[in-house]
């Protein structure tokens, strides 16, 4: 990680000393909160520190720790294994702003954020979400040309198939149809790295104006794009609505011969759902990077599938995106304690309200 050193005189006519912020420890971002925290505690800024984490677990802090964790914070720092629940924000008397490092925020509660004036920003990075839509193009390629078995030719592990069309395993990307479950930044970055492979792309969000979509991409209902996609791509934040988005019923309108990526979280998938679908053959396969419970366990069923490629929930975490971690974490922590939006916003709709919940804070002598 880099030294805080570098970032000692950036900002310079801010004086953050004196100011307070918790940040929770996570086992899988060890490296890029502590690079968070030299960044903050260089400017002279107290770091709070949360309990830790274990891995398949999810840090929900009990209410007789809130005085020590929250109760001077100024702006907190959790993960997609810690979380910020509505009560956490009504207790902290000081509170001002959520940062995630990461671009997942489903362990906020984002409508209690909104109601409370409190503004978000997280790790939506251009090297993260590029990296998640260069990995889930990775993803789609794999499972439409296995280059698994044909390694297995090269190594003598699989017999050299016949130069047929009913013996060969590999597919064409050309001329299918994807369908993009989610049309914010990454799949945005997907249909822009798939457009000029003569390829029909399908998107559905009920969020997004039909005008901010570019002219290769063709917005559709979520059934049409479940029925007459070749490739399934679940690229949604997960919230009270998408939870669950592939359901039983959603599985049941694929195609056969379709396959399910899935780079957003695990539980935008019906894990139990997808197991039978996988099992009973009623899809083509799957490539999962996420999990309802990370790491997955090693009792769970998909470890015996042959049409599922399993990673663990790291496929696009590149080099580029953790070099970029610190350094946003840093910029939208500072600007949160300098009373202006993050330069990554979450919930830019809530400036207002957080303004004047900056104004109640100061006139509560904070």
């Amino acid at each position: 990680m880099t030294s805080p050193e570098r970032f000692v005189n950036h900002d310079v006519n801010h004086d953050y000393r004196g100011r307070s912020v918790f940040i929770s420890q996570d086992f899988m971002l060890v490296d890029v909160f502590n690079d968070i925290q030299q960044r903050l505690e260089a400017r002279g800024i107290e770091v709070v520190r949360g309990p830790g984490s274990a891995p398949g677990q999810r840090v929900n802090f009990p209410r007789e720790s809130w005085p020590q964790y929250f109760g001077r914070a100024e702006v907190a720092m959790f993960s997609s294994r810690n979380v910020a629940t509505r009560e956490i924000m009504q207790f902290a008397p000081r509170l001002r702003g959520i940062v995630n490092p990461t671009i997942g925020l489903d362990t906020v509660d984002l409508q209690a954020a909104a109601e409370l004036g409190i503004i978000v920003g997280h790790g939506a990075t251009p090297e993260n979400f590029n990296g998640i839509a260069e990995a889930t193009v990775l993803l789609m390629l794999m499972l439409m040309y296995n280059p698994d078995a044909t390694r297995e030719v090269m190594h003598g592990k699989r017999t050299r198939p016949a130069p047929t069309p009913e013996s060969a395993w590999a597919r064409l990307m050309m001329r299918r149809t994807v369908g993009l479950v989610g049309f914010g930044r990454i799949a945005r970055g997907v249909a822009e790295r798939l457009q000029g492979w003569q390829m029909r792309i399908l998107a559905y969000d009920p969020y997004v104006p039909p005008e901010s979509v570019p002219a290769h991409v063709q917005l559709v209902d979520y059934d049409s794009l479940l029925r007459e996609s070749d490739l399934v791509s679940v690229l949604v934040a997960v919230t009270p609505e998408s939870r669950g988005i592939i359901s039983e019923r959603a599985l049941s309108l694929m195609k056969p011969t379709a396959f399910l990526i899935n780079t957003a979280r695990g539980d935008a998938v019906d894990e139990a759902a997808l197991i039978r679908a996988l099992q009973q053959k009623r899809i083509a396969g799957a490539a999962l990077d996420n999990f309802q419970v990370e790491p997955l366990p090693a009792d769970s069923p998909l470890w015996q599938l042959d049409n599922v490629i399993l990673t663990p929930h790291m496929i696009g975490h590149t080099k580029d995106v953790f070099a970029s971690f610190g350094k946003a974490g840093e910029d939208n922590i500072l600007a949160i304690l300098r009373g202006e939006a993050p330069p990554i916003c979450k919930n830019p709709e809530v400036m207002p309200a957080f303004q004047a919940r900056l104004q109640r804070l100061a006139q509560a002598g904070d």
